[in-house]
């Protein structure tokens, strides 16, 4: 009876560091803007719970929101109520960020992040909240860039696959991300259907080009590179715009049944995750 006790806690020893050598093989191979948002909430999380307020200082609240809280449209990201909300956002966004940012390159997807597709999902929620709802909620966590995510290849799927067959259904592939959002709404009631709202409104927006204007020129990118290529090739990780690679998108739902052609390269699985995120403050 002990030597089987010792057996299986040898086995789950042996699994345990295989998942933990798999892990850190994962995250050494993350881009680099990908990496840094992963090690910079995971950072916020350890500076909060060390007794430094970020979340009162970094999320986005209607009721503090003013010229000098302007920060808050791109901190709110950064921060989250609780360690599981931290790790299941940290879940959905990754894989989803990575293949962005392998697709895009690391500079247009900095300027990106800084910019349009997080803080206009902030200024949308605000312009709701407060001009429609006239509430003040006040909200936190990354969530928001999931869904503009998630809407961003719903939309590149749909052009080679307009539709997955379910039980006989045709459903268009656009679509799925909110089939995500109502399953994250009754996942965890606590989260902010609004927040994840807004991150698909802007998300399908900038697939269908809407925010072309806004969008980093790539000419002038691949000029800094080439000016700045001594510094930014330097860099571990970093992917340039010569070097980005052309993805197939992930599928967000299986076909089952219906007869359908079979879809290849399916990833469903990565997408159970995505609705925890912008938890109540």
């Amino acid at each position: 009876m002990g030597s089987s006790v010792e057996a299986g806690a040898e086995t789950v020893k042996i699994s345990l560091a295989a998942w933990w050598s798999r892990f850190e093989n994962y995250l050494r191979r993350l881009p680099l803007l990908t990496k840094t948002v992963f090690f910079a909430i995971t950072l916020a999380r350890v500076v909060e719970w060390i007794g430094v307020p970020l979340e009162e200082m970094w999320a986005l609240d209607p009721e503090r929101m003013d010229l000098s809280q302007m920060h808050r449209l791109n901190t709110y990201i950064l921060v989250h109520a609780n360690v599981v909300h931290m790790l299941v956002n940290l879940i959905a966004v990754t894989p989803l960020l990575e293949r962005f940012e392998r697709e895009v390159g690391t500079l247009k997807t900095a300027l990106l992040v800084a910019g349009p597709i997080v803080t206009f999902p902030a200024g949308l929620y605000l312009a709701i909240e407060m001009g429609i709802f006239r509430g003040g909620q006040a909200v936190v966590g990354v969530s928001a860039l999931v869904f503009t995510l998630l809407a961003v290849e719903a939309v590149k799927t749909c052009g080679f696959q307009p539709y997955y067959r379910i039980v006989g259904w045709e459903i268009p592939t656009w679509t799925t991300p909110i089939f995500w959002m109502v399953f994250a709404s009754f996942l965890w009631p606590a989260s902010s259907a609004l927040g994840h709202f807004c991150g698909l409104v802007v998300g399908y927006a900038y697939a269908c080009r809407c925010l072309r204007l806004l969008e980093p020129s790539e000419w002038i990118l691949t000029k800094v590179e080439q000016k700045l290529g001594f510094l930014l090739l330097r860099l571990p990780w970093y992917v340039n715009l010569e070097k980005r690679q052309e993805l197939n998108y992930m599928e967000m739902l299986p076909a089952v049944g219906g007869g359908g052609p079979r879809e290849a390269g399916s990833s469903a699985g990565r997408f159970n995750t995505p609705g925890i995120p912008l938890g109540s403050v």
